[in-house]
């Protein structure tokens, strides 16, 4: 598996439905996780990667949803699912920011986080 999608793995585990690669047009509540500068597995410079979480327009709960994920992985050493590396750490790098809403009123935020990993 990728970092992406054992990020996505691990976040489903967590109750949040979330997606690798890809923001899907429903459900209004979902979490995209994006690779956004990935690195081999040991290098010092660590994976970074970031997270789109989207909300219902009638009620903005993708704000606290994002707040937990920064708080679910940020400083997490562990595995992350099944047949994961090692996670040595995953730091957040920024953190959580509105990125407005989409063509259907969804508000969106994110997040961006580096892991190094064995």
């Amino acid at each position: 598996m990728e970092l992406t999608e054992l990020v996505a793995a691990y976040l489903k585990g967590n109750g949040i439905y979330a997606c690798s690669g890809f923001m899907p047009q429903y459900p209004d509540m979902c979490a995209a996780v994006y690779a956004t500068g990935v690195r081999l597995h040991g290098d010092d410079e660590g994976s970074r990667f970031q997270i789109v979480v989207r909300g219902n327009p009638e009620a903005d709960t993708a704000l606290a949803v994002a707040m937990s994920i920064a708080d679910m992985l940020d400083e997490f050493n562990g595995i992350l699912a099944i047949d994961s590396p090692f996670f040595q750490r995953i730091a957040l790098e920024s953190g959580v920011a509105s990125i407005g809403a989409d063509e259907n009123g969804r508000v969106s935020y994110s997040i961006n986080f580096r892991a190094w990993m064995c």
